[in-house]
């Protein structure tokens, strides 16, 4: 396997985690497809060179294709082949606290890329531990909404002689509520992602369960809010070297890129590898006010107070596709 990685654009990031309007959700979600995209082209490339030299070589689409023989995989969202593990094993990044890859000066805003071949390279070694990104200062628990990975405790795994950890999930779905869309008012209620849902934050993982039947049956009813990404991405099912290389999944990726919308990523998008910097974007983020959708799909940035009462005086009907009390376990 050969890893690598590319930045994200940070000046889009900031504008993310600010909630400018009109375009700061517009502007991260494009660069972020795009990376990906550009990651992709990179790894054909190297694959091309690779079978230039009569190796046998396949890249690895850096997101949206999922393990779907593996019961659950929606949820769960397992990859063809886990970037992040291959990365950490040869040096590329280290695995922080949150989970994510992240480098020195770049932190975890970043995308990776990779081949897989049967060429035989000589394996580089893991950053040592004392070289991480992380300092542990356990700002990316207090930025997920649900609090997906809200404790003490720790988790790892092992590769290739070498032991990497992260700290442990309470429940992937509570991720899969957030970062998806469906809810994003955060357990404080003072700030939220970029989503308009404002469910109450639930306790147990029965809660989360039900919670998430509700939030994917409500979602499906909110008015469009006029950003659909694919009008930005040109050309896309016209890339001829995408095309032949994605073969038979090409439709099916094409439309969920198309379909992106991104809301959170917090965990990743507040962690920029130094303390100061990651501090500053965790009070950007955490005094950016909560997101409210009208009738109307117009997306509303208020301060916390302004957005329950602007909420409250909205048409019964149209408060229930967003918000609707949980029934306690």
């Amino acid at each position: 396997m050969v890893c690598f990685a590319l930045p994200l654009d940070k000046e889009k990031i900031r504008a993310f985690l600010r909630k400018d309007l009109p375009n700061g959700r517009r502007g991260h979600e494009l660069d972020n497809i795009e990376t990906n995209i550009h990651v992709f082209k990179i790894a054909i490339k190297l694959t091309d060179y690779l079978n230039s030299l009569g190796y046998k070589a396949k890249p690895i689409f850096p997101n949206y294709k999922y393990r779907e023989d593996v019961p659950g995989w929606e949820i769960n969202m397992i990859p063809e082949l886990s970037l992040k593990l291959i990365a950490a094993r040869s040096g590329v990044g280290s695995i922080g606290l949150s989970g994510n890859l992240g480098l020195k000066g770049y932190g975890a805003t970043i995308i990776l890329g990779g081949v897989v071949t049967d060429a035989l390279l000589q394996a580089t070694d893991p950053i040592p531990q004392e070289e991480s990104f992380c300092n542990e200062c356990r700002l990316c628990q207090k930025v997920c909404a649900f609090r997906m990975f809200g404790t003490d405790e720790m988790e790892s795994i092992d590769i290739g002689g070498y032991t990497f950890s992260c700290a442990k999930r309470i429940n992937l779905t509570r991720c899969q509520i957030v970062c998806s869309g469906l809810s994003g008012l955060d357990k404080s209620g003072q700030w939220s992602t970029w989503s308009p849902g404002r469910y109450d934050y639930p306790e147990t993982d029965k809660e989360v369960m039900r919670l998430l039947a509700i939030a994917v049956n409500n979602s499906s009813k909110w008015p469009d809010d006029g950003t659909e990404i694919g009008m930005e991405i040109a050309n896309l099912e016209e890339d001829e070297e995408l095309s032949m290389v994605l073969g038979n999944d090409k439709e099916k990726l094409f439309t969920m890129i198309k379909n992106t919308k991104l809301t959170c990523g917090n965990c990743q998008l507040i962690c920029w590898g130094y303390p100061k910097l990651t501090k500053e974007n965790f009070e950007i983020l955490t005094n950016s006010g909560c997101i409210v959708q009208n009738e109307t799909g117009e997306l509303l940035v208020l301060s916390p107070n302004k957005a329950e009462k602007v909420f409250s005086k909205m048409n019964p009907e149209h408060q229930r596709l967003y918000y609707k009390k949980i029934r306690r376990f």
